[in-house]
């Protein structure tokens, strides 16, 4: 059996536990575009490693805020310069601000970690840096591979080998 190096539609919608019409919406919404093989008419389309967890980042934060807060942040981090992925950002909601910590641990002792507001009520303060230490989030890869170990359609040694990070093992 030749391994595919992505998911398919149907182990990304186990793997990121959503729904049909939430991939289509992020698809539609240029959030998460997967790739298609063949032209035909239902042709198979692949999410990459990267996109499984970003579809995942989204899930999560979409629990707390609006897609459209989402979206907010993602063009707010595109046009300052930034990389616009989610999955590796570590965000703290609260109420409806949202705000991104930056660490860079090479320097850690010197300094604490950037917080930067990259969304609000209003957009008020948008893009002002904060003073707030938290610890980092792991959490995304370690909910993907808890639902590849639970899920019926993903095959589980596969998935083991596609996945581009392994979990964290929490004491």
């Amino acid at each position: 059996m030749a391994i595919i190096e992505g998911f398919t539609r149907r182990e990304t919608l186990d793997l990121t536990a959503t729904t049909s019409n939430r991939l289509q919406y992020l698809e539609r919404c240029q959030l998460v575009v997967p790739h298609r093989i063949s032209n035909s008419r239902r042709p198979t389309v692949i999410y990459t490693w990267e996109q499984v967890l970003e579809i995942r980042a989204i899930k999560n934060l979409r629990e707390v805020i609006s897609l459209q807060t989402v979206r907010s942040i993602i063009k707010f981090l595109d046009e300052s310069g930034f990389d616009d992925s989610l999955r590796d950002k570590q965000l703290v909601v609260i109420d409806e601000e949202v705000i991104w910590v930056q660490q860079d641990w090479k320097d850690f002792a010197d300094k604490l970690p950037s917080v930067l507001k990259v969304a609000g009520h209003k957009n008020k303060d948008v893009g002002q840096y904060l003073l707030v230490v938290i610890p980092p989030l792991s959490q995304i890869v370690n909910e993907v591979w808890l639902a590849a170990e639970k899920s019926t359609v993903v095959h589980f040694e596969s998935f083991k080998q596609r996945a581009k990070a392994k979990p964290t093992q929490v004491a």
